[in-house]
């Protein structure tokens, strides 16, 4: 007869709100064993009693088979007494475990529930709340663990009894699927249009009518509100752009298929995994053509996404019906630097002067995510935004150790928590000198925090005093640490791929905080046995007027010149300069001969937006990057040919990269009258080169075998790539971000790697 044994079975990862319980009531009834499981403050815990190869064989199914959302962490288990138990059932959620589950993040609509949706017969035909345990809210609508529907906001939407039986049924997909509902006891939409609100189906359907004659709508999505309008009217398009004032910056678009975006853009294998994975994130794709200019005016990419809630895929369908299939601009609903709307409160406030209507629902959003936004760059899909569909996900590390808070920078910004060895990063804030997004910030501390159960003794923060992320931490209880803007984006690098010996990081931005009190953004700084110096920049120029000249990009621009030609700059390049009124332009001179209120600076992304003025591009910048993003966009998908020359040599503070001969040469080649793509072209051979040589001198001088890359410049697909390539040519392995963004955005995670490994500057 064979032995009966029972085992206590522990299971952390993200293992609720996946349809964890359901698949392992599954294989306990294939195994015909009893006993229980629940969700609990750790993850998932079992008891299973049976034959003992019967209960062998289902603690090594757990790991080899589990729901697609799923991801094991450890199974562990422990011997108990056999209780003579038969049938396996599903327990009440609880238990006085640590806290180290994890909730997963929101779920894009399975191909299950869209056949559902989309077939007439079905009772959750168009319904815009259809979900199972594959797919719907998590993140967004959970206030607390275990992941059960009291702890979210459907706690007020009783299950009728037809949704009753499915969420009981151990066979139906929808088997404990916590935010399980149909029309008849689910949340429903309202719109509101001046008149007499509409309510239900006939909202939606008013809803598509108002946005195929052109009018622009505010739609409560599953984080926050979308502005959406016809991307293919240009008019509708450009009203939306003058309420927004937003009169460039890309819109992304919301397409119904993964053929719609084929037919508008160029779509790689990994792009198309992307778009229809369950993050649905945002994804840049080289545009077909100029057909959709008003959305990105100036750009070869086109910000893509497809429907990924239910809400979005019925209006699709009503609008397909009524003879248009998009495409929709489907725009984050707020203002510039503002945080996304996620009720119905601040959109009547904040989106009353761009949507001529609202379409609202009542499921509350407890924790407000943007939408991510994803690009592919040597092989990899890396984030330019992390937010919904990825948050709050762990990044892994490679060891753990205290609880630490790192507040992140000021712009993009995003806070990260550890706990154990995992890093857990917030969705994007957005920009902290923005009052409402620093309250944002401390709801998503609050909000987060409580839901990981942590309470960090260290808060990391950026180095400059000033900002108000390093104000924030200030604010809060424990000991504080000031972490140098670009060791930490370097370190988020190492943080994401375990790093621990020694390694070369280039860090590429637009501004941060120098430990000699100048303005860094092209650092070569070297890591070893937890100490970093800094062991290369780009040559120290001017930056008159600080801040703002990230927007009159003829300001670094004039300094470039000044310095390359000297005092016979106006003769050799001042017709360059002849659209900027004279007496603004003797302004700077004199700020940059003074030096007041001319800030020192090695940036990159400066040295690129007076890159794009020189070439032509453009003399003001209405967003961030516009110029250098525009430059990017001339590049055919070939590799550029030889750059111009960048000089190297010993600096006071290690090797000096001086751009004076390539800015001399960029001068001449517009003046010549050559092509902007050329330009363009030599322009990122030549930084890329640069970038290449001094690395591959301090590896050299140093025996360092490693390169990390990271800062908002390195978002530049071909600057990466070139440089990536290069680095790889002299023999070094390198390093980039792929689970968190290059920029700002993921500036938190090497913040708090700083402090759990305890690195210091090297004197």
């Amino acid at each position: 007869m064979a032995r009966i044994i029972r085992k206590k079975i522990l299971i952390t990862g993200v293992v609720q709100g996946v349809g964890f319980r359901p698949h392992v009531y599954k294989l306990a009834l294939e195994g015909a064993l009893g006993g229980w499981v629940k969700n609990d403050a750790s993850g998932v815990t079992i008891e299973a009693e049976g034959p003992a190869a019967g209960v062998g064989k289902f603690i090594r199914e757990l790991s080899r088979r589990k729901p697609a959302a799923a991801r094991i962490d450890s199974v562990s288990s422990s011997d108990l007494s056999p209780a003579g138990q038969k049938d396996f059932s599903i327990a009440k959620s609880g238990g006085r475990a640590p806290a180290s589950a994890i909730i997963p993040a929101d779920l894009a609509l399975c191909a299950d529930c869209l056949g559902d949706l989309l077939d007439p017969s079905d009772r959750r035909y168009l319904y815009p709340f259809t979900n199972c345990t594959n797919c719907g809210p998590r993140y967004t609508i959970v206030k607390t663990v275990p992941y059960d529907r009291p702890f979210t906001t459907m706690a007020g939407f009783s299950m009728c009894p037809a949704c009753l039986r499915e969420y009981r049924d151990p066979l139906d997909r929808r088997f404990h699927a916590q935010p399980n509902a149909c029309p008849a006891c689910g949340p429903s939409l309202k719109l509101e249009a001046g008149g007499k609100p509409l309510l239900g189906a006939a909202a939606l359907e008013k809803a598509a009518e108002l946005l195929i004659s052109g009018r622009t709508g505010a739609l409560q999505s599953l984080g926050g509100f979308h502005l959406a309008c016809r991307a293919d009217d240009k008019a509708a398009v450009a009203r939306l752009r003058a309420a927004k004032r937003r009169p460039h910056k890309p819109f992304a678009v919301m397409l119904p298929s993964l053929a719609a975006a084929r037919k508008y853009c160029r779509v790689s294998a990994l792009e198309a995994a992307a778009l229809i994975s369950p993050e649905a994130p945002v994804v840049m794709l080289r545009r077909r053509s100029r057909e959709l200019e008003a959305a990105a005016p100036g750009l070869s990419k086109l910000g893509v996404m497809l429907p990924y809630t239910p809400l979005h895929a019925a209006l699709f369908a009503l609008l397909e019906k009524k003879g248009f299939a998009g495409p929709l601009v489907m725009t984050s609903g707020n203002f510039r630097d503002e945080p996304i709307c996620k009720d119905l409160a601040e959109a009547g406030k904040r989106l009353s002067g761009p949507a001529s209507f609202t379409l609202s629902h009542d499921r509350p959003i407890h924790n407000r995510a943007d939408d991510s936004v994803a690009f592919e760059a040597a092989g990899e899909l890396r984030l330019a935004r992390r937010a919904r569909g990825f948050v709050p996900s762990a990044v892994k590390l490679s060891s753990g150790g205290r609880q630490v808070l790192a507040c992140g920078a000021d712009l993009k910004n995003a806070f990260c928590f550890t706990r154990g060895k995992e890093a857990f990063l917030s969705q994007h804030i957005g920009d902290l000198s923005e009052p409402l997004n620093q309250e944002f910030f401390r709801e998503t501390l609050a909000n987060l925090g409580r839901l990981l159960k942590v309470r960090p003794a260290l808060t990391a923060h950026d180095l400059h005093p000033d900002y108000a992320s390093s104000g924030l931490a200030r604010s809060l209880p424990g000991r504080k640490l000031a972490v140098q803007h670009h060791a930490a984006h370097a370190l988020s690098v190492a943080a994401e791929h375990g790093l621990d010996g020694p390694f070369l990081g280039l860090a590429f931005d637009g501004t941060g905080y120098g430990t000699d009190g100048k303005i860094w953004g092209s650092e070569f700084l070297l890591f070893d046995k937890k100490t970093w110096r800094r062991a290369g920049h780009l040559k120290y120029f001017g930056l008159p007027g600080g801040d703002i000249a990230a927007l009159e990009i003829w300001r670094p621009a004039l300094a470039l010149v000044k310095d390359a030609f000297g005092p016979g700059w106006r003769r050799a390049a001042g017709s360059l300069f002849a659209a900027v009124p004279s007496r603004r332009a003797a302004t700077v001179e004199r700020m940059l001969d003074s030096g007041v209120n001319c800030p020192q600076t090695s940036s990159m992304g400066r040295l690129l937006d007076a890159f794009s003025f020189l070439a032509g591009i453009r003399a003001e910048a209405t967003y961030e990057a516009q110029g250098p993003m525009e430059l990017e966009s001339l590049l055919p998908g070939t590799r550029p040919g030889p750059g111009y020359n960048f000089r190297i040599s010993a600096g006071p503070s290690g090797l000096e990269i001086d751009p004076a001969p390539a800015v001399r040469s960029v001068v001449a080649d517009r003046l010549a009258g050559r092509p902007l793509a050329l330009i363009s072209a030599r322009l990122h051979s030549g930084i890329a080169g640069a970038a290449v040589e001094a690395a591959r001198v301090l590896a050299r001088q140093s025996g360092l075998k490693s390169v990390c890359l990271s800062g908002g410049v390195f978002q530049n697909r071909v600057l990466l790539e070139l440089v990536t390539a290069g680095l790889q040519k002299a023999g070094l392995t390198v390093y980039t971000n792929r689970q968190v963004p290059a920029n700002d955005g993921g500036i938190a995670l090497g913040q708090a790697w700083y402090a759990l490994k305890g690195y210091k500057e090297k004197n």
